[in-house]
């Protein structure tokens, strides 16, 4: 009965992985593994027996360290409506199809709701955002915080900019959550939004932050199918996708171990100073390229990071924002530390996409900016 275990372990081990469920699988993989060394010893003598008790107790203990780190992992609990995210050429990701989708965050430990929002994809596979059909197109590109994670359509950062423009101006959202600044420059090389887009636009925007180096770098776990860029020669090119094939495999193996997400991870993803420059030359390029392939500016909106991210980088987030400018890119804060310090909620608490509010105030920042700095982008700076 012994040996007759041993397949059985090993089939249910192959079923849990395939699967990859149920919750916590792959401490029942290590636990049936175990168990699978432990009976082998039993059944073996002599040298062999001394030698996989020790590979037993090895996995014994990785058991416990496993155990423990999904026990201690700060999880999130999001339920979206299915068709929501799925794997997508070119970009990686979004949305499966046009429709209307149901998102909710709730807190694991005390199941209060964190946020609940509808998100209507429309038949182009965007966001959906109310403007005018007339006109050239001011496109945001962008991840979650343009897109709108927490916040109902009315509520999106774009939406509300083509609000206090009083939909005079053709505003659509290209942003999708998990985006980066490798989305922004990939989208535009393959022109797979160029429909959307229309052949006269008038402006870029791309909201950006110094830990979308998490992402440019693929250092972020949820980025293995995202476009992938190398600086070659100081230039930046194109590689394929972030994780493909053995590579691939290995990082979702790491990412499915709560022991590898709780206590290599953070260190793994750590911000070097060729993950910055990596970063701006990425963005740099977008630039240069909606400039010379759209003939359109391009504006950032800057988020500042903690100090302590950017820490050991040799950058700062001013230096950042420097580099942004000279490489052509019009560059406003729009952090609003001020405005937080104040008193002003502009993140979802228990998240950190920004609030309604948030986006009602950077949208404002943006009209004031262009109507100051970018001569002749809006409708009523041309009539």
């Amino acid at each position: 009965m012994r040996l007759a275990a041993i397949p059985l372990l090993a089939a249910i081990i192959a079923a849990v992985e395939i699967r990859h469920s149920p919750d916590f699988f792959r401490l029942i993989s290590f636990v049936l593994v175990f168990l699978i060394a432990a009976d082998l010893a039993s059944l073996a003598r002599g040298a062999l027996r001394d030698a996989l008790l020790i590979v037993a107790s090895l996995l014994f203990g990785l058991c416990v360290i496993e155990a423990t780190a999904a026990t201690l992992e700060d999880r999130q609990v999001i339920v979206s409506t299915n068709g929501w995210n799925v794997r997508r050429p070119v970009i990686g990701w979004g949305p499966q199809h046009a429709g209307r989708f149901h998102s909710e965050k709730t807190d694991p430990k005390t199941g209060a709701i964190i946020y609940s929002a509808e998100y209507t994809i429309d038949s182009n596979l965007l966001r959906q955002t109310r403007s005018t059909d007339a006109g050239s197109t001011i496109a945001f590109f962008g991840d979650s915080v343009t897109f709108g994670v927490g916040v109902n359509d009315p509520d999106t950062l774009p939406q509300r900019f083509a609000d206090v423009l009083d939909s005079k101006e053709r505003v659509i959202n290209l942003a999708f959550t998990g985006y980066g600044p490798q989305h922004f420059l990939r989208e535009m090389e393959t022109g797979i939004f160029d429909a959307e887009i229309g052949p006269h636009p008038r402006l870029f925007v791309f909201v950006t932050s110094p830990w979308h180096a998490e992402r440019t770098s693929c250092k972020a776990s949820w980025v293995v199918n995202a476009p992938r860029y190398e600086l070659d020669n100081g230039k930046v090119a194109f590689r394929g996708a972030c994780y493909e094939g053995a590579s691939l495999r290995l990082r979702e193996f790491l990412w499915n171990t709560a022991a590898y997400r709780v206590v290599f991870d953070p260190y793994r993803r750590k911000a070097s100073h060729d993950d910055i420059e990596t970063y701006i030359r990425i963005l740099l390029a977008a630039v240069d390229l909606a400039k010379e392939k759209y003939g359109v500016p391009t504006l950032i909106p800057f988020l500042r990071s903690p100090d302590a991210y950017l820490r050991g980088t040799g950058f700062t987030n001013e230096a950042i924002m420097e580099r942004l400018k000279q490489g052509g890119a019009s560059v406003i804060d729009v952090s609003l530390l001020k405005e937080e310090a104040a008193g002003a909620e502009i993140s979802i608490p228990g998240d950190g996409h920004p609030t309604p509010l948030a986006n009602r105030m950077r949208a404002a920042m943006l009209k004031s900016y262009i109507e100051q700095n970018m001569a002749g982008v809006l409708y009523s700076q041309l009539n």
